[in-house]
């Protein structure tokens, strides 16, 4: 069964060619364009994984990951950015976030983080 790769962008350009990725890397993509949309949803509590966009119009991906462990979800979280900064990435992976990758993101590192984030060490 393919693993469910949530991912929460607000720039909807990102959002599908993440999903497609996310598609073609063998796991199943559930898209959002509005983190609160996400933290609504059903679908939120039984994610493998969540692909978050570092800056979103509401709240940060950091916030959402805050958030869903404040509601008892501890979802493996990678970080996604238009705008990535070595000490930002330094932080979230000391922080325990599964990935921290600049857009466009990279199919090879995003299939890398999200076998980290599974537990999986070959194809899905």
């Amino acid at each position: 069964m393919r693993k469910t790769v949530a991912i929460v962008d607000d720039d909807p350009a990102a959002l599908a060619a993440l999903g497609g990725l996310v598609d073609a890397l063998g796991y199943r993509p559930l898209c959002f364009a509005d983190p609160t949309d996400f933290l609504a949803s059903d679908r939120a509590r039984s994610v493998d994984v969540l692909v978050a966009d570092i800056r979103l119009r509401d709240f940060s991906g950091i916030v959402l990951h805050r958030r869903l462990r404040a509601e008892g979800l501890d979802v493996p979280t990678i970080l996604v950015t238009a705008y990535p900064d070595e000490a930002t990435s330094r932080r979230a992976l000391r922080a325990g976030f599964h990935g921290y990758l600049a857009k466009p993101v990279v199919p090879e590192e995003l299939l890398a983080c999200l076998r980290r984030a599974t537990g999986q060490s070959g194809p899905t």
